[in-house]
């Protein structure tokens, strides 16, 4: 009996205090403050504290401290350096950073891009530009407030700045500060700033927003896309597109890939690469990841088709030819840089658009530029991607920038203007031997260890494709490879060897003008079937 009075006292006081709770309302400049010293690089950006919900729904009312959940964004201004008013929003722009998390840098790069425009109607007195600030340890005490001296862990991190380990922000980890909360996936974070834009309640003329990101930034907003609750599970009006702007590694939706995994075959399918334990992301410094778990639950098919529903444009710098895998060996089992792994996924999952004016389009832009975000912003795509496409909410969206195209799997929507030009690289010589080019393939590199051509025939600044051919010919061999100043020979392919996009191997021979592979690519050239 005495336990039962004691259930019926608790339920009582449950039920008073949930009477009394005012829910945290998730809004920028809402968010409680914390001592920084972070910079502001434009005149037109303000640093704007968001108030976050805990998305798990255990801390849900703005008197429980535990709920006081701040997340530091930079937002543009208007021409008049005053706050843009709700009503004059037809456009928001997210713009995620790269690994250096220097969101003021980016948010700076993207109003210069707008301003550059000088459009009368597209302009930042009607577009507003919010670049958010994902800290990590390293930040503590500029980026967020730090006491060394703390006795336990919440006296050191005393503010309420959501704030994650390392760049683990980059696939959707939940924050590791403030430490008595690790709730937040950077997910979390970024859906609840796209449901309060956009609610057009409080932003009546939205029309569009844009969620992008360039290197670091693109790799979270491709697996944000993937793996990212729908417009209609977020209880969004306003449409929203993904600009995804040269990330090292994209998002894989299934075990397969193209390139050899045995340097890491017990690893290479975990997330962020893959769709393996995706729960335990992040979990040595934060709670396990259960963003949309649901999602991940159906398997790889749903994770694949929730991404195709999303409108995505692909942003391409010709000329990036980095890489940057944080010390994993998985991004090489998809190609050997930013270039090839991008063209590797294009391929296994090619990009579609059926209907140009619809929620589901996806489109690739080449830019002849280096691994270079702002380049990226400033270019002719960028300027559509970022701040023309669907203004008005008329569904207008211009065609795929940048010609020629790499490969038949690379333009899902054609400018008509540009049709039956030439692939890059496309040699329709016959060679030495009856041989002809057969495009780009892998040598020895992170992925692969098994050579692909066993005979090094020649090294030496007079090769070429035709001296390569000639050379492996003479010796009696069916198939060459060039491979800068070396020539390789051999009549059969390594069993680790893969065929790769061709811009793969854009190194220019030192006997002629002809394309001699690259550091760890071979131009094949042979007379048979490979």
């Amino acid at each position: 009996m005495r336990l039962r009075f004691a259930v019926l006292g608790l339920m009582f006081l449950s039920g008073t205090a949930y009477a009394q709770c005012v829910e945290v309302t998730p809004a920028q400049y809402a968010g409680t403050p914390w001592t920084h010293s972070l910079t502001k690089t434009h005149t037109l950006s303000d640093i704007a504290f968001f108030k976050i919900r805990d998305p798990s729904g255990q801390h849900v009312c703005t008197s429980d401290p535990i709920s006081d959940l701040s997340f530091l964004t930079y937002l543009s201004l208007n021409s008049t350096r005053g706050i843009l008013p709700n009503n004059a929003i037809k456009r928001l722009v997210i713009v995620i950073s790269g690994a250096n998390s220097d969101a003021w840098a980016y948010h700076k790069d993207v109003i210069d891009a707008l301003q550059a425009m000088n459009d009368p109607e597209i302009n930042t007195d009607s577009v507003a530009i919010l670049s958010p600030y994902f800290p990590n340890d390293r930040q503590a005490g500029t980026g967020f407030p730090y006491n060394p001296d703390g006795a336990t862990p919440d006296a050191k991190y005393p503010s309420p700045a959501l704030v994650w380990y390392s760049t683990e922000w980059s696939g959707g980890a939940n924050n590791q500060y403030p430490p008595r909360l690790k709730t937040v996936s950077a997910y979390d974070a970024l859906d609840q700033i796209v449901q309060h834009y956009g609610n057009r309640s409080i932003f009546p003329n939205m029309k569009h927003i844009v969620v992008s990101g360039h290197s670091m930034g693109a790799q979270m907003l491709h697996r944000y896309a993937a793996v990212g609750k729908t417009r209609a599970q977020l209880g969004v009006q306003v449409p929203i597109s993904y600009y995804i702007a040269n990330p090292s590694s994209m998002q894989w939706f299934g075990s397969d890939r193209p390139l050899s995994t045995g340097k890491c075959s017990s690893t290479y399918n975990n997330w962020r690469e893959g769709l393996d334990n995706y729960s335990s992301y992040g979990s040595a410094h934060s709670g396990n990841l259960t963003y949309n778990s649901m999602l991940l639950a159906l398997g790889p098919a749903a994770v694949l088709a929730n991404y195709r529903g999303k409108t995505v444009a692909h942003g391409r710098g010709t000329q990036d030819r980095g890489d940057y895998s944080e010390g994993s060996c998985a991004p090489y089992t998809t190609g050997t840089d930013r270039h090839e792994r991008f063209f590797a996924f294009l391929e296994r999952f090619p990009p579609v658009c059926l209907v140009p004016t619809g929620e589901d389009c996806h489109t690739v832009d080449f830019v002849v530029t280096t691994h270079n975000n702002r380049a990226m912003f400033t270019s002719p795509s960028g300027n559509a991607r970022l701040f023309r496409d669907n203004f008005n909410g008329d569904g207008s969206r211009a065609p795929d920038f940048g010609y020629p195209r790499h490969s038949n799997f690379d333009d899902p929507y054609p400018n008509g203007a540009q049709a039956g030009q030439p692939l890059v690289d496309t040699d329709t010589r016959s060679y030495a031997g009856g041989k002809t080019h057969r495009g780009c393939y892998t040598d020895i590199d992170n992925a692969q260890s098994v050579p692909s051509l066993p005979v090094l025939a020649y090294t030496g600044n007079s090769n070429t494709r035709t001296y390569c051919a000639n050379l492996c010919t003479q010796q009696g061999y069916s198939i060459a490879g060039a491979k800068r100043n070396q020539c390789y020979c051999g009549n059969t392919l390594g069993s680790q060897t893969k065929r790769v996009v061709t811009s793969s191997c854009e190194t220019k021979c030192p006997g002629d003008s002809s394309f001699c592979g690259n550091a760890n690519r071979l131009s094949i050239l042979s007379s048979v079937n490979l």
